[in-house]
């Protein structure tokens, strides 16, 4: 019988908190993202029981999760290594979708503006994990410290 090591249990500790962190710090980029653009608009958002940066915490971060559920799944499916970029994409754009029609039921708004606008969050939130990923700099600044500053700014 094979004997249980605990070498390989930092590394998944590590790659778990590496992971959420990552999910943070893609959250508060968008957030960031989508604050200071509702700053900049015209006229501000009216009828949304929070303003869709806020959106971002409750609807993109959630869905994201399942996104990678979704594409953990499929990748078990396959048997190659890599999943191509454009299925990955697919996979957050439809979850994009699946965020805006849940957002346009608890709002009260029409499905298709916020169906839309819950696949450019999502597919935003995609980017801004893998500049996360590919910059760890970022994912402190990001993940606390900027959200934190624009909540007391703004």
């Amino acid at each position: 019988m094979k004997s249980i090591t605990n070498d390989n249990v930092p590394s998944v500790r590590l790659k778990a908190g590496m992971y959420a962190l990552t999910k943070l710090a893609a959250s508060g980029l968008v957030f960031t993202v989508l604050a200071l653009l509702s700053l900049a608009a015209a006229r501000p958002v009216t009828g949304w029981l929070a303003t869709p940066a806020y959106n971002v915490y409750a609807y993109a971060l959630t869905v994201s999760l399942l996104a990678d559920g979704m594409l953990r799944l499929l990748d078990a499916l396959r048997q190659s290594q890599a999943q191509p970029a454009g299925a990955v994409a697919a996979v957050y754009a439809i979850a994009g979708f699946a965020a805006g029609l849940w957002l346009a039921h608890d709002q009260g708004r029409g499905w298709v503006a916020a169906a839309l606008f819950g696949i450019g969050v999502l597919l935003l939130f995609r980017a801004a994990q893998l500049a996360g990923e590919r910059i760890p700099g970022l994912l402190p600044v990001f993940a606390l410290f900027v959200p934190l500053l624009v909540l007391l700014l703004f």
